[in-house]
């Protein structure tokens, strides 16, 4: 009969019966598949191990066990017939482009790859597609527009290209003479989804990259009202950029020489309460050092924020001084013993010195009062 006639799963011109089981002997439940020697004997996997079988003109039946997922080990087969087959999804593709490599299915490992050079990927399965198409074991020919599409994000050209686009989006968010808030929260929000999304790895760390050399430029200026805006998409970036941006804030030499003598602004006050929980929140993991010397440095400085007017969005101080109080003590409580002591009798004199209510129930407070009484009574 001509292959082209023949249909998966036909009982009526099947001459092979296939028993699907797995590793642990659980049967597949349509236990037997009908299947056709004519197509079986293109996969290389069935010549080696049944080829003296396909001389006889009976019904022949064989019994596999397989470790792939039993819809996916038939599937291939299915697509062998020539038959047209959906794939479900980029995940169920790989898995059965797996199945077919280890079959020596050729026209199944084809389909596979013309369906994955054709849908659209997030980030996040491009790095699952690389995985499996550079996998030693399966030494796969990987079809040209596939890998010209997976490879192109790497270009040097690109790069550079996507590079100054960014450049120039971060230059309009630093441009004070920006009339239009709209304009802004465009940028803002383009730029976020370069972060995030179906945006490739690449470009996602030259946006890191270039936010974070505009952050540490802003830092030299104190601009802090653009040091707020990057932070925000600072935050879309991973931890390392994050942290890269609390080191360049906290630990810049010549900024730390004058920190004293800027002025608590609101967005001063916002981008010490973002770095305190992230510190808290594990979210950025720096030295015991960097963390005493972030306290020391901005609390005095912090504490100095006129708490009796309202923030900006109508956020009354009584919940911003909380946000405060909870994310000073995420950071405290990182800290021995000894240094706790030490950041709390600085925090004791700010609270008296900017005439904050100690008496308040707010954890830190108390925290900060027994810490006191402690340190006073061992004196």
């Amino acid at each position: 009969m001509a292959e082209s006639r023949l249909r998966f799963g036909t009982q009526s011109s099947a001459d092979v019966k296939l028993f699907l089981s797995g590793p642990g002997d659980e049967k597949y439940g349509r236990n037997p598949v009908y299947l056709h020697s004519q197509i079986l004997k293109r996969l290389k996997c069935f010549q080696s191990r049944f080829s003296n079988r396909w001389s006889s003109d009976k019904s022949t039946e064989m019994r596999v066990t397989t470790s792939h997922n039993f819809d996916h080990y038939l599937k291939c087969i299915e697509i062998m017939y020539g038959e047209h087959v959906d794939f479900l999804s980029i995940k169920e593709c790989l898995a059965i482009l797996l199945v077919a490599s280890e079959m020596s299915a050729d026209e199944c490992i084809n389909k596979c790859m013309r369906y994955l050079e054709a849908v659209r990927w997030s980030a996040e399965e491009k790095m699952q597609i690389l995985k499996v198409l550079s996998c030693e074991g399966l030494k796969l020919k990987i079809l040209p527009d596939l890998d010209a599409r997976l490879h192109w994000d790497n270009d040097d050209d690109h790069i550079n290209f996507v590079e100054k686009i960014i450049q120039e989006m971060v230059s309009l968010i630093k441009c004070s003479g920006l009339s239009s808030y709209r304009n802004l929260e465009t940028v803002e929000k383009d730029l976020r989804g370069m972060l995030e999304g179906n945006t490739s790895r690449d470009v996602v760390e030259v946006c890191g990259r270039v936010l974070l050399q505009e952050f540490k430029a802003s830092v030299d200026s104190r601009d802090f009202s653009t040091l707020t805006l990057l932070f925000n998409l600072i935050q879309h970036c991973d931890g390392g950029i994050l942290e890269a941006a609390l080191k360049a804030f906290c630990e810049d030499v010549e900024f730390m020489k004058d920190a004293n003598n800027l002025p608590c602004t609101e967005a001063v006050f916002d981008i010490i309460m973002w770095f305190m929980k992230a510190t808290g929140d594990g979210k950025i993991i720096i030295s015991r050092a960097s963390r005493v010397s972030f306290l020391t440095t901005w609390l005095p400085i912090i504490g100095t924020f006129n708490y009796n007017r309202p923030f900006r969005n109508h956020i009354s101080p009584i919940k911003k001084l909380k946000e405060f109080d909870k994310a000073v003590l995420s950071v405290v409580l990182s800290l021995p013993q000894v240094d706790q002591k030490r950041i709390c009798v600085l925090l004791v004199e700010v609270y008296k010195l900017n005439r904050i209510d100690m008496a308040m129930p707010f954890a830190l407070s108390k925290f900060l009062l027994k810490c006191a009484h402690s340190k006073s009574t061992a004196m």
